[in-house]
């Protein structure tokens, strides 16, 4: 595993470079409209080079490196790519919301046809359906989610590398090989953080941002042996707070304002940190370090000996996540009444 971390950071640090220089040379930029913080000719295909050097580096590995058989986690893959292209496709031609959705369905079905749904959540067995049904809105959540709080420099790379990299030393404490696959992507994921933390020479993109949320939606899918099996879906909502959390509050939002959930503005919780006087640098490390104190929550759940203390754990920094984002709420509002705030929320129409 560490010689193919090794290979997918060194692929992606060799791979990134050149996608920029492409980019600048066809002059494929990421667009810049009201609702975004950033300005200037920024490329915006950094999902290639994360996605190209996983695949290798994972091949690699369980080709000639892994006792186990991955077999299982093929519909996986196969939805993951299907997100990638399309992504990486939008990326290039700005397809309508809708399309997009229409997209993910169809990769979520890849994935809730095959075993890999979810089957018990605190030791009761789901029916086949609801659990099928429910994995399917779990996976349409999160790729929406990393996908709308990819709003500055570093800040969904990084939240998905420090998810990704607790969800994968957690599977290998528990003996589940799968955590090795989630470590090779933390490395490629890394070797795009050097281009990506600020000023940003390169973005995510959709197809990088899509396809992350993607595979961090594959982290309680995952089989897992013992009595963490009946919590790991309760693990990975702490895990994914802050994304879930934030596109909860949008789609209320824009619920309460009468718009569509498919247009845009800048409500998100990266722009509501600015917005109260945060630097954009300040904001995504506020938001960084709150994951990682997270990330050590949900960890320390996985060494406690009863169910129960692991579950008391992660409810109250669950309803911590949520205090937090209220108490934004209402400093944001408070600025914005007190002044015109420093970001407009500038709503848009889906396109």
């Amino acid at each position: 595993m560490f010689i193919c971390s090794v290979i997918a950071f060194a692929l992606c640090v060799v791979q990134t470079p050149v996608i920029i220089a492409l980019c600048k040379k066809h002059k494929w930029y990421d667009e810049v409209d009201p609702r975004k913080v950033h300005d200037g000719h920024i490329p915006r295909l950094g999902g290639i080079g994360i996605f190209t050097s996983f695949v290798i580096s994972a091949f690699v590995y369980s080709r000639f490196f892994a006792a186990a058989n991955f077999s299982y986690f093929h519909p996986a893959l196969f939805g993951g790519l299907i997100i990638f292209i399309f992504g990486v496709i939008d990326d290039f031609l700005n397809l309508r919301a809708r399309l997009k959705f229409l997209i993910q369905i169809i990769a979520a079905f890849v994935v809730v046809c095959s075993p890999l749904y979810f089957k018990s959540f605190f030791g009761i067995s789901f029916n086949p359906f609801f659990g099928r049904a429910l994995t399917f809105v779990w996976i349409l959540f999160l790729v929406n989610a990393y996908n709308l709080i990819d709003g500055l420099d570093l800040l969904c790379g990084g939240l998905s590398f420090l998810t990704l990299a607790v969800a994968g030393v957690t599977m290998l404490v528990l003996k589940q090989a799968a955590g090795n696959l989630f470590l090779i992507l933390c490395a490629s994921i890394f070797g795009f953080l050097l281009f990506n933390k600020p000023k940003a020479k390169i973005f995510l993109g959709d197809g990088g941002s899509q396809t992350l949320g993607f595979s961090i939606a594959m982290i309680p899918i995952v089989p897992l042996p013992g009595g963490f099996e009946h919590i790991k879906l309760l693990y990975a909502l702490l895990l994914v707070s802050i994304p879930v959390t934030d596109v909860i509050a949008a789609v209320i939002r824009r619920g309460r304002e009468h718009r569509s959930f498919f247009s845009a503005d800048r409500g998100h919780i990266h722009h509501k940190l600015v917005n109260i006087g945060l630097s954009k640098t300040a904001a995504v490390v506020l938001l960084l370090c709150s994951q990682f104190l997270i990330g050590i929550s949900a960890f320390a759940s996985t060494l406690m000996s009863r169910t129960k203390d692991s579950i008391i754990l992660l409810c109250v920094s669950i309803f911590l996540v949520w205090c937090f984002f209220i108490m934004l709420h209402y400093i944001n509002r408070a600025v914005n009444l007190k002044q015109a705030g420093h970001l407009s929320e500038a709503p848009q129409e889906e396109h």
